[in-house]
Parts: structure tokens; sequence; C-alpha cells
């Protein structure tokens, strides 16, 4: 351990972006099946976050940095061989398979965001940013005889009914999210792996920031880096 010593890896930013989509993500699933406009204004903020973490990653911090982590598949898939026999090489910041993650889980999230949105609208009717293409004369032509409301109360029938069915941007939505969980749970179980076999705290590290770092760490990197030429 005298080869080691902790430094600041990750910034404030990344930290609370990394936790709070921990709990926004965790409270967007808890709250899908239930009516009411939270679902949709949760993803919204994910979605936002996620935009300010890609903007991050083009002109943050250091470690933040896409051009810091970024590699190729390849890359990525000796990186699991070396963890699978217990000897992955130590990066300071995201390792290859870590980097596809946070590729693959913005991606994810982009996706599911979108179309959570675009099956909230379908289904209400509705243009971008929750503006009805319904006025309220229109709502008045369908008033029966039997009442001024009459029309108003089987529209809201219908609508009802048409928030009950399934839409193309509903399974996409779901598909989405399905895939985000899958990505989540080979996360935490890299996370673990690669805290055990390492012998440091990652868990510990997205909270205050300190990760460690080994003097190879920055000759492996010079490697790297002539060998991507």
């Amino acid at each position: 351990m005298n080869d080691m010593k902790g430094m600041l890896v990750w910034d404030l930013f990344v930290r609370v972006f990394h936790w709070s989509s921990v709990i926004l993500i965790f409270l967007a699933y808890a709250t899908g099946d239930i009516k009411g406009p939270i679902h949709k204004y949760l993803g919204f903020v994910i979605l936002g976050l996620v935009v300010i973490r890609i903007f991050w990653g083009f002109w943050g911090t250091k470690y933040a940095l896409f051009s810091n982590f970024l590699c190729s598949p390849i890359k990525a898939l000796t990186y699991l061989k070396e963890l699978a026999i217990g000897k992955p090489t130590h990066y300071t910041g995201h390792n290859p398979a870590a980097a596809w993650m946070i590729i693959l889980l913005l991606t994810s999230s982009i996706i599911a965001c979108l179309t959570g949105y675009a099956d909230y609208a379908t289904k209400r009717n509705e243009y971008p940013l929750g503006v009805n293409h319904t006025f309220s004369i229109v709502e008045n032509s369908y008033a029966d005889e039997n009442g001024k409301d009459g029309g108003i109360h089987k529209k809201r029938g219908k609508h009802e009914d048409r928030e009950k069915e399934d839409t193309v941007w509903s399974d996409v939505h779901e598909t989405a999210t399905e895939f985000m969980l899958l990505l989540i749970f080979f996360h935490v179980l890299g996370v673990a792996i690669s805290s055990k076999i390492h012998n440091e705290n990652l868990v510990k590290a997205m909270i205050t920031g300190k990760k460690v770092y080994r003097p190879t760490d920055r000759r492996a990197g010079i490697m790297r880096n002539r060998a991507n030429g």
C-alpha cells in the first residue's frame, strides 16, 4: 500500500450527478404506474441532468472528460478479460468497461426519457411541452342535448381509455428502461468486483471524490496512448 495514495478524481458535479441519478431513476421507476404528472417531471429532471453531464464531458474537469476515458470496445473487452482472471489494469479514472457503461447509461437514459414523453404526449394528444391541441371552443362542441358537459364527459372517457392503450413509444420506453436496469445491475456488480480486486472502496470514492492513485497508472497511461497511436 505504500505505492498508493488518495487523490481527488471525481469533482463535485460528477458526484452530485451520480447520486442524484440513482435517486431519480429509482423514483421514476417506482412512480411509473402512478397516475399524475410526477413521473413525467422526474423524466424531465433526469434528461436535464444527462444533458448537463454531456456538456461536462466536453468542458468539465480532467477525469470527467470523455476524451479522458472513451476507448474502443476491444479495450473494454480486454479489461473484462483481465478482471475475470483477477489481474485487471488499475485506472485512476474510469476503466474501459466503466467508460462504455457510462455511454450506454447516458444513451439509454435519453431514449427512455424522450420516448416516455412521446408516449405521454401521444396518449394525451399534446404538442411538446404539454400544450394541448384542443382549444376550449372545440371542447364545447362535444356538448350534447342532455347537458352542457355531457359531451365533454364522453370525451374524457375516451381520453382515459386512450391513456390505457400502449403505443410504439411505450414499448420502446419500457424496453429502454429495462435495459437501463440491466446496465445498473452489471454496473453495481462491476463496482463490487473492482473494489475487491483493486482493494479500494469505489462507493466511498464517489462520495468523497478521492480515488486510489498508483504511480504505475501514469506509466500505463503513457503506454496505452502510444499504442493508440
